[in-house]
């Protein structure tokens, strides 16, 4: 590798192996840490993967042995000659990756999101469960890594879920509805009990009991009622109901558990990383799309992981820092 970097660095500043398939897989290795669940990252690796049979082994050999020695060569190559700190070049810093992880891991706990720390009220962080009783007298759960923000007051009752998962038990009041917005929807009611869960691609309700109204958020106009056992996904696009949701698998983690019929393992992977600290890679489309079934404690990912794995024939391995490899 001769040319210049794309970010302007010269080959000679950044630690290189000595073999071009190797370095290669280092560097779709960190990537892939940088951004474990981005479609276009895994795209890319993939079309790397499948161009040559040696990258893949090459890939392997390096999630097999985490702490291999080229990544303490990186490390020790680029440690700077004074203890004064000064910037490194980003991939001389990626190839020290347990060093890097640890750092992330690190800095996700001292500076969270600002906004959310700024303005949310309650926030969990990863794998804790909190119980609020609300200004009211209404019950909240606060599933992991979640946040809501509370406006209580002038004959309002208003939640705004800016991450993560909740549930409500709302005490009855028809003079003072009580209302919970989220990324894509607005969920109106005076006393009844549901749950909802908001990410950057959709929210999704679940009625316990009672009945709920939800909008669209940008579209008010557009409403749909909830009878009980009943989902609702809200989108940019709209609003789509599924009749006769499992209760079991919608409120299971209130419990502590994980329960879910003829999921895709994707799908398992992506709830998963929420009550894990470190990344969850899943590098293999064919095991991605396989069904599975299961309860699992939500305190252990790593045991459920290690279950499904062997259900669907994925080879798992856990590096340090608590990186999960699935392929």
């Amino acid at each position: 590798m001769t040319q210049d970097r794309a970010d302007g660095k010269k080959p000679e500043e950044a630690y290189r192996h000595a073999d071009p398939v190797t370095d290669a897989a280092l560097d779709w290795f960190v990537r892939l840490l940088d951004a474990p669940a981005d479609p276009d990252t895994l795209a890319g690796y993939r079309a790397w993967r499948q161009s040559d049979p040696r990258n893949a082994e090459a890939f392997d050999r390096l999630a097999e042995v985490g702490g291999m020695a080229e990544l303490r060569t990186a490390t020790l190559t680029h440690r700077p000659a004074n203890p004064m700190p000064r910037r490194q070049p980003r991939r001389a810093w990626l190839g020290a990756m347990v060093a890097a992880v640890l750092l992330a891991v690190v800095g996700a706990h001292l500076y969270p999101d600002l906004r959310i720390r700024w303005e949310a009220d309650h926030r969990t962080g990863t794998g804790e469960r909190r119980e609020v009783t609300l200004p009211d007298g209404s019950r909240l759960i606060l599933d992991s890594d979640s946040a809501v923000a509370l406006g209580f007051g002038h004959g309002e009752r208003r939640v705004a879920l800016m991450r993560g998962r909740a549930y409500f038990d709302v005490v009855r009041d028809p003079a003072r509805p009580f209302r919970v917005a989220a990324g894509f929807s607005t969920v109106e009611v005076t006393g009844t009990a549901f749950t909802v869960q908001s990410d950057q691609r959709e929210d999704s309700i679940f009625l316990e009991r009672g009945r709920v109204v939800v909008s669209r958020r940008g579209d008010p106009g557009q409403l749909m009622t909830l009878a009980p056992g009943d989902r609702l996904t809200a989108t940019a696009l709209g609003l789509t109901m599924q009749h006769r949701a499992d209760p079991v698998a919608a409120l299971s983690w209130r419990d502590g558990r994980y329960a879910f019929h003829n999921e895709r393992f994707a799908t398992v992977v992506e709830t998963l990383r929420r009550y894990h600290p470190a990344p969850i890679l899943l590098l293999d489309d064919r095991i991605a799309s396989e069904p599975v079934s299961g309860n699992y404690r939500l305190d252990d990912p790593t045991g459920a992981l290690a279950a499904l794995a062997g259900i669907v024939g994925a080879r798992m391995t856990v590096l340090p820092a608590g990186i999960i490899v699935l392929r």
